[in-house]
């Protein structure tokens, strides 16, 4: 047996292994713990949720789509996607023509798109997840990038150096000159850029780009936008806390006091469930915002009845 028969054989085994997980409740999404290099299942609803089993060991990193039934995961050095993850039956296939070995990702809102980034290298590409056979696209000479995004055509929103820029093929536009971005996200046609002591709404980014700022906060390391675009989510760490924005009316509606410090507002699941804190092992739990219908924060246990 070749060494690539035996890897798929090896993984279609751990595959069907994971397939024996017993799972008491709803699952809400799936989370990267990277204490234990695995991927392990949210069980059960904010408030009453904990990490269980892991699903998939052995990773030394994985991002997962909005949605939670694809994840890209890194193992060995080797860049694979796996699906069926919300059944709890993962299918793994290698993503070919990989150039960079990844540090992190951002997904379209649809999770068709995957942005993966080399902090190392400061190079992207770009994976298409509904092709038939996965492999990375094109290389982007993106560079020192502080926050990453993608719209469902493709575009490239990166925080450099220079500012907020949006990449399309081979051209490059500053939508915000000089401005450090810490977060981004896309909702709607509009982009939201949290940046030093601001928060911006681009609107048109695309085509005719009109960047206003809406919010002041202090030290902003996450945004999020409700499915409904009512209502703004700015995660703030000197603050500890989470800002709700009307950002319609530029006002601020409500204060989400924390006992941590958020270190991100990552996407977990669908459009309401986003990623504070994660588990930093020794059984702390990751923490999460819940943004509908009544936004709070949850911690989240590693572990049942922990």
């Amino acid at each position: 047996m070749n060494t690539a028969k035996m890897l798929l054989w090896w993984l279609t085994a751990g595959a069907m292994a994971a397939q024996t997980l017993q799972i008491e409740g709803p699952i809400s999404g799936f989370a990267f713990d990277k204490a234990s290099g695995a991927l392990r299942p949210i069980v059960g609803l904010p408030g009453a949720a904990y990490l269980g089993d892991p699903l998939i060991a052995g990773l030394s990193w994985a991002s997962i789509a909005p949605g939670g039934f694809t994840a890209l995961v890194l193992r060995d050095g080797e860049l694979y996607r796996v699906d069926g993850l919300a059944r709890l039956a993962p299918s793994w296939s290698a993503v070919e023509n990989l150039q960079i070995l990844p540090d992190t990702a951002v997904w379209s809102e649809d999770g068709s798109l995957a942005l993966i980034y080399s902090a190392t290298s400061g190079r992207a590409q770009l994976i298409r997840i509904g092709d038939a056979a996965t492999a990375a696209g094109e290389v982007f000479e993106i560079g020192e990038a502080g926050a990453l995004a993608i719209d469902r055509e493709g575009r490239i929103i990166a925080g450099t150096r220079e500012g907020v820029c949006l990449i399309a093929g081979e051209s490059r536009a500053v939508l915000l000159a000089g401005v450090r971005a810490a977060a981004l996200t896309l909702a709607g046609g509009k982009l939201y850029v949290a940046a030093g002591a601001e928060v911006w709404q681009v609107d048109d980014y695309a085509a005719q780009p009109r960047p206003e700022a809406i919010a002041l906060v202090s030290d902003p390391v996450g945004v999020a936008i409700s499915r409904d675009g009512a209502r703004l989510f700015v995660a703030d760490r000197s603050e500890r806390a989470v800002f709700v924005y009307d950002p319609a009316g530029r006002a601020r509606i409500a204060e989400l006091a924390l006992d941590f410090e958020p270190v991100t507002l990552a996407r977990l699941s669908g459009a309401e469930l986003w990623l504070l804190r994660p588990s930093t092992g020794g059984g702390e739990p990751l923490y999460v915002l819940k943004t509908e219908p009544d936004p709070g924060v949850w911690f989240v246990p590693v572990g049942k009845g922990e």
